[in-house]
């Protein structure tokens, strides 16, 4: 059987980069399976996840295509392009230089199965393109994002959604949004969730003695991530404690370099870096002690996931498709904290009265873990182990059977 993965950005450094990279991957063990893959890249990406005559790349910053990558979030983890600030010009030359790949991949690998990322417009255009074949899309909630916030781009270049044979989703809540902004059949709908791979993101073998404990956090230097709120969080903890530190990984951009560094100039417990894949942050967190996410939106929040699988205790949002994933056990455990979030409006803001509240309640959550990792640095083995059942293995499974039928 021959299966299609598409996407319209980078097969890295996002959640959906990143989830596309590992079923493609997972999939591998199935020798029955033939797989190709087509996304968005620049000339400064070397992709590598099948041969190339099984990689169809749509070349952005080029001169067919000459604006960076569009990215499913306003804020991506490299330069990119905005969905809702593209000209009708920009759209028609994207539009372009897709079909033309998706036409390609069609005409040369003739897949049977298609499975295609984020309810867009790339996905309308699949749905046209592959409408003799199986179609699978996969909901990463950013796609819901983009599709209340500019509803009149979702009504005139998403019009095919209802072409498809059946969409996964990340959890029970994304399906009720999936239904409301598509008014797609429920029954159709499948609940995949996601998982990590422990093949990347392990503990060490033993923890050795060090002064420091360190937090950590990773993604997008956005608003919407509560990244701002977290160093202000941290700011106050130093004052405390003198010995913490906080690792944020991610990417400094022209526009929020000034905010950034006001921000941190005056406390050198905090260090600021990029890392290349997840290989990097993997063996970044496996440094770390506790991971942090204080973030206003997510579909899933995996790199929470991830966290937890190197061997870090958490703090995070109470980011509903997190805590279904991980269910009870881990998360009545003392291995993650859950932080109330401010009122959200437009989907990823916070009201800017509540933000000092949400501070005070995130320094609190914070001060547990730091407690808890003073007194022992590993994870319970009882409760790590229910948090290993959550890496890519069974996703896959399920995946070949969805396929398969």
């Amino acid at each position: 059987m021959k299966v299609l993965h598409i996407l319209a950005q980078l097969p890295m450094k996002t959640g959906s980069g990143v989830y596309y990279t590992n079923l493609i991957d997972g999939l591998k063990e199935y020798n029955d399976i033939d797989q190709a893959c087509l996304y968005g890249t620049t000339s400064e990406y070397k992709i590598n996840i099948l041969p190339e005559t099984k990689q169809y790349e749509v070349i952005f910053e080029s001169e067919k295509l000459p604006f960076p990558i569009v990215g499913m979030s306003d804020i991506m983890p490299y330069k990119n392009t905005i969905y809702s600030e593209m000209t009708e010009e920009m759209i028609a030359i994207w539009q372009e230089n897709f079909r033309e790949k998706l036409i390609e991949a069609k005409e040369k690998f003739n897949p049977d199965v298609i499975i295609t990322h984020h309810l867009w417009m790339l996905t309308s255009m699949v749905a046209d393109i592959f409408s003799d074949k199986k179609l699978i899309a996969i909901c990463h909630n950013t796609d819901i994002r983009q599709a209340e916030k500019h509803p009149n781009m979702k009504e005139k270049y998403v019009k095919n959604i209802l072409k498809l044979d059946k969409i996964l989703s990340l959890s029970d809540n994304q399906i009720e949004d999936i239904v409301r902004v598509y008014d797609y059949n429920k029954d159709n709908i499948y609940n995949i969730g996601a998982g990590y791979n422990d093949k990347i993101f392990y503990p060490i073998d033993s923890y050795s003695e060090k002064e420091n404990i360190e937090f950590l956090y990773a993604g997008k230097f956005d608003e919407s991530k509560g990244f701002y709120e977290l160093i202000k969080a941290f700011n106050i903890m130093s004052t405390k404690h003198n010995n913490i530190t906080l690792d944020l990984i991610g990417n400094i951009t022209d526009n929020n370099r000034e905010r950034i560094e006001s921000l941190t100039k005056d406390n050198d417990s905090i260090k600021i870096y990029n890392t290349v894949n997840q290989l990097e942050l993997a063996n970044k967190m496996r440094e770390k002690d506790i991971f942090v996410l204080p973030s206003y939106f997510e579909g899933l929040g995996l790199i929470a996931v991830e966290a937890l699988g190197t061997g870090l205790r958490a703090v995070t949002t109470n980011i509903d498709g997190l805590i279904e994933f991980l269910g009870d056990k881990i998360n009545n455990s003392e291995v993650i904290e859950y932080v109330q979030m401010p009122t959200i409006y437009d989907t990823d803001k916070a009201v800017e009265e509540e933000k000092p509240a949400f501070i005070e309640r995130l320094i609190q959550a914070m001060e547990v873990q730091l407690m808890r990792t003073q007194q022992s640095r590993a994870l319970p083995p009882e409760i790590f182990s229910e948090i290993k059942k959550l890496s890519w293995n069974e996703k896959i499974k399920e995946l070949y059977q969805i396929i398969n039928k």
